[in-house]
Parts: C-alpha cells; sequence; structure tokens
C-alpha cells in the first residue's frame, strides 16, 4: 500500500524545489497529494519553463487551494505528513498562528494536531524579528524548519545539482530515501594515493561527453547522461537515428570525457578514457543497468514511452585517465584495465 505525502507549493521563491520534489516522487511508492496556492501558480509561469497545469499533472491528486472540505483537510485522512516546498511567509504565518482560511493551511494543521511531520521549507532573507518569532511559533507547534540552505560541501556544479540536493535532503528529512543528495562521509583526501580511483564525485556527473568515428573517418561528440555501476561501466541511452549510434553499428571503440566546470585552471580535473561500447541486451543486465540510471535521474520513470524508442548502451573502458590540476600543474595517473 502506498503512502500519501501531502505537498504544497506556496508562492515564494524557489517553486522548481516543489516541482522537482513531485517528479522524485513519481512512480515511487509515495502518493501523493498537491495543493498550489495562488501566488505560486504565478510565480511558476515567472521562475520556471513549466505551465501550471503540467506541475498539478506531476502528483496523483491535485486539489483546488479553496476546497477546504477536500479529504486533506481532515485528520481521518491518514498521510505521512506533509512539506510545503517552498513556503512563503504568508503561508508560514497562517500556519504558526493557525489560521487555517485555505486548504494549504488547513492540511498543515491537521498535520500537527494528528502528530504528523510537517516540513517548511521557508524561503525568506533577510529576516526581521517578525519572521523570526513566525518561525518560533511553528517550531513550537510541531513543525520542521528547514531553510533551503545549499551544502556546498558537495560541489555543486550548476543550480540542478543544488536543487536536487535540497530536495534529496527534504526527502531524507521526511524520512524518504532516495539517490538526489550527497551525504556528508567525512573530509574527503585530496592524496591521489588514498582518494577513491576514480573518483566517485565525478561519476555522480550527470553527463559525459562521448566521441565516435564514422565509417568516413569524421570524428564526432555528443554529451549524453549517464550512470555507472561498480565496476566503471558507463550506460546511456541513444536514439537509433543519433550520429554516435550509426557510428557505433560499425565501430565500437570509443573515447569519453567527464568533466566538471571549472572557474581557474588550478580547478581542472576530470576523467578521459577510451574503450568499447555495445547495446544492452534485455534480460537481467539490462534490467540493471536500468535500475542504476533510473536511480541517478528519478525523472527517467515518466519517460516510458520515449526508452523505448532509445537503445541502452554500455561503455566498457579499457584504459582510464585522471587529469586532477589539485594535486599540481598537469597532475596525471592512468591506468590500462582487464
Amino acid at each position: 500500500m502506498k503512502k500519501r505525502l501531502v505537498v504544497g507549493i506556496s508562492g515564494s521563491s524557489g517553486v522548481i524545489l516543489g516541482i522537482r520534489l513531485l517528479e522524485a516522487l513519481q512512480g515511487s511508492q509515495i502518493e501523493t497529494h498537491l495543493v498550489v496556492t495562488p501566488a505560486a501558480r504565478l510565480t511558476i509561469e515567472q521562475e520556471t519553463h513549466w505551465k501550471v497545469d503540467d506541475v498539478l499533472a506531476l502528483a496523483d491528486v491535485s486539489y483546488n487551494y479553496r476546497d477546504v472540505g477536500a479529504a486533506i483537510a481532515s485528520g481521518s485522512f491518514v498521510t505521512s505528513g506533509m512539506v510545503v516546498i517552498p513556503c512563503s511567509i504568508k503561508s508560514l504565518s497562517a500556519i504558526a498562528n493557525s489560521y487555517a482560511a485555505d486548504l494549504l493551511s488547513r492540511a498543515a494543521d491537521v498535520t500537527l494536531k494528528e502528530g504528523r511531520p510537517l516540513l517548511l521549507v521557508v524561503r525568506e532573507t533577510p529576516l526581521h524579528p517578525g519572521h523570526i518569532r513566525l518561525l518560533g511559533q511553528a517550531g513550537q507547534a510541531g513543525a520542521i524548519i528547514f531553510p533551503p540552505v545549499p551544502a556546498f560541501y558537495a560541489h555543486p556544479q550548476s543550480v540542478d545539482d543544488i536543487v536536487d540536493n535540497l530536495v534529496g535532503r527534504v526527502l531524507l528529512r521526511l524520512g524518504i530515501e532516495n539517490n538526489l543528495f550527497k551525504p556528508w562521509n567525512g573530509l574527503e583526501s585530496k592524496d591521489p594515493a588514498v582518494e577513491a580511483w576514480p573518483p566517485a564525485e565525478l561519476l555522480a556527473l550527470p553527463a559525459m561527453t562521448l566521441a565516435t568515428v564514422g565509417d568516413n573517418g569524421e570524428p564526432h561528440a555528443a554529451a549524453v547522461y549517464f550512470a555507472a555501476d561498480a565496476e566503471n561501466r558507463l550506460y546511456f541511452f541513444s536514439e537509433p537515428g543519433s550520429q554516435h549510434a550509426g557510428d557505433l553499428g560499425t565501430r565500437q571503440q570509443a573515447a569519453v570525457t567527464i568533466q566538471p566546470p571549472a572557474s581557474a585552471y588550478q580547478e581542472i580535473r576530470g576523467l578521459q578514457g577510451r574503450g568499447s561500447v555495445r547495446p544492452v541486451p534485455p534480460g537481467e543486465e539490462w534490467d540493471k543497468a536500468f535500475g542504476l540510471y533510473l536511480a541517478k535521474f528519478p525523472f527517467v520513470a515518466g519517460l516510458q514511452a520515449e526508452i523505448a524508442k532509445n537503445t541502452l548502451y554500455v561503455f566498457t573502458p579499457s584504459w582510464l585517465r585522471l587529469l586532477d590540476n589539485r594535486c599540481g600543474f598537469g597532475y596525471k595517473e592512468e591506468r590500462i584495465l582487464p
């Protein structure tokens, strides 16, 4: 039986956090019940390329903001809790003062009175004393105050990285296991003799550049999303009509490079590799590979029709080179793999 989670998106900057949370929970064992405030509808249009109806469609059930007679307005409708992501100061004020004049604040009040987790991703800065007082009131009532503060130890390379890490930590605080965030595992050694090889943080990046050569000898390079297994095999999808899919049909040798953005030469690092590429056949290997891919990119659960049109490939490296200017200018480490 699926667990129910009430999700509120209110009219604060950062609506992409709520959208990403809904995406991450699609196809999971969590049934989402969504309330979007009128101000949030405006913010979705202002801050994102999403249409409001498409956001509502991400949830299992969505409700009208004014419908205080909806199922989630009653404590007898059992849920695992509620998250307001993002939570505006207006919504915080209503929740902190039990002013249940709309469905979002009513559902939040019900969550508190039933002793269920209520997590408020309050998005406002700077805070004046009135804001701080409201945060204290909500906390005393039992709410979990969770400002969306980025975890820079995760070395985010993009806004998407920051969003995913925040959403992953929110889900974890609600007791929902996920792979969106990077846990703190202690200080990482920069000594190449101690650091895991190849560095896991490079394999955790979303995309790699794949280089192939066609029958005519012309090189081709393209970025593809990938997921890595424990043996450093890299899995990616490609449509049959793509250039590199055509190249791989006759020449299985390929090269890859994986590297995060760098703002200074001292930060340049990355992984280069040469090896072979083959399609992954249907069966146990395909299922395991797709499981890795889905864990890294949860949004793929909603793209079943597109996945069916594409081919899953695996790149098996025979040679890898690590470049890391943090260990000295031009530092390289190469390994030939069996």
